[in-house]
């Protein structure tokens, strides 16, 4: 039996182009790019031949781009950096309450040990916040404003061109975790007028472990990693070579089809969300705003507990023995028995939150994995 695997927002199957690409800095190219010998020479031109691919694709300069463990290391660098710089000048920051966890705890260790000031926004049923609600919430304390590019529960994208707008006129830096959006809807950080943003390779299919931090020019920022002078004495150790390399290659596969699998993906949720309405309209609450302006890899479904009362665990074991692959939400959040923040920020009761499921489409999943996902969940709330 072929498993079914839909939670491709969690992590993506490594393109087997992206693990060939990588084998070579396992193998033979294997030098420290810090070395100033001809191993290490030849490494650290690939490094910035690597770094320029991986900005291009953002639209960003290479100078600007740091590479980085992941999307978690480059979160906590841009917020923690932008903070720490700040130390006896400003003291606020503002949020919203459905960033992903790397943001949120990271928000929450700046507020428990060095008393900075979190504002955090109220936002609509589908996720999106009020940019007036932002603009009356900004001080003349506030450093900092951070909102993702889109939602790693729901697929909703927050215009950042006009959060930029109003961040760049009050003189605040803007974070943006943008490493759900990659690959999924074009992200030009200068024209979104970014100070930093966050991107991370799994999610495109590449390999796990390496990510990177886009710093825009000028913004001042401590350094993150200490003990050495790497990355433009900006975050020490040494880099993942083999990695980047995996990053670049997964970069270059979706400069030459990212638009193909934006409309792989948008008709793989379209017909999925045909198939609910139709055969389970009165078992799922559909949590994922059906526009533009959200994910086409992305939806997220309630059981209604008015009707049945399951709660999403037992669900997604349940696929599992059928052989398919969904999650609750945030993989980073995964295993806990509170019910999704997402759901609860957007106002949702704790019986709906608990009973969510993410679905998830990816490049390799076809109209029969959608077909099979929808049969497997007809057959489990039917008995």
């Amino acid at each position: 039996m072929r498993y079914v695997y839909l939670d491709n927002a969690a992590t993506t199957k490594p393109d087997e182009r992206v693990v060939e690409a990588m084998l070579p800095y396992l193998r033979e190219s294997y030098g420290n790019p810090s070395s100033i010998h001809n191993p290490g020479r030849e490494v650290k031109v690939f490094l910035e031949e690597a770094r320029e691919t991986v900005a291009g694709f953002i639209g960003a300069r290479p100078s600007e781009l740091y590479f980085t463990s992941g999307g978690t290391e480059a979160n906590n660098f841009a917020i923690k950096g932008i903070a720490f710089n700040n130390l006896g000048k400003k003291d606020h920051i503002i949020s919203t309450p459905i960033e992903h966890s790397a943001i949120l705890d990271t928000l929450g260790y700046l507020q428990n040990r060095f008393g900075f000031k979190v504002t955090y926004l109220p936002v609509n049923r589908y996720g999106e916040i009020d940019l007036n609600y932002l603009k009356d919430s900004i001080t003349d304390r506030t450093l900092l404003v951070c909102v993702m590019h889109s939602n790693n529960e729901l697929g909703i994208i927050n215009d950042i061109q006009k959060i930029s707008e109003i961040t760049s006129s009050r003189g605040v830096y803007l974070h943006c975790d943008s490493v759900q959006s990659i690959g999924k809807t074009r992200i030009h950080v200068r024209e979104l007028i970014c100070s930093t943003a966050s991107l991370s390779a799994h999610k495109i299919y590449g390999p796990k472990g390496i990510g990177a931090l886009y710093i825009r020019k000028d913004t001042p920022i401590d350094k993150y990693i200490h003990g050495g002078k790497q990355e433009r004495d900006r975050r020490g150790g040494t880099e993942n070579i083999a990695g980047i390399a995996g990053f670049k290659e997964a970069i270059e596969i979706l400069n030459g089809r990212m638009d193909t699998d934006i409309a792989h993906y948008r008709f793989l949720k379209s017909r999925f969300l045909s198939k609910i309405k139709e055969q389970l309209k009165d078992k799922l609450i559909i949590n994922s705003k059906e526009s533009d302006n959200s994910l086409n890899n992305i939806v997220n479904v309630s059981i209604n507990p008015e009707r049945i009362m399951i709660d999403s665990d037992a669900l997604i074991m349940k696929l599992d023995i059928r052989g398919i692959a969904v999650s609750t939400g945030s993989a980073c959040t995964s295993g806990a028995v509170h019910p999704s923040h997402v759901l609860k920020a957007i106002g949702y009761t704790d019986n709906i939150a608990k009973s969510s499921l993410r679905i998830s489409f990816g490049r390799y999943n076809s109209e029969e994995d959608v077909d099979n996902l929808v049969s497997a969940l007809e057959e489990i709330l039917r008995s």
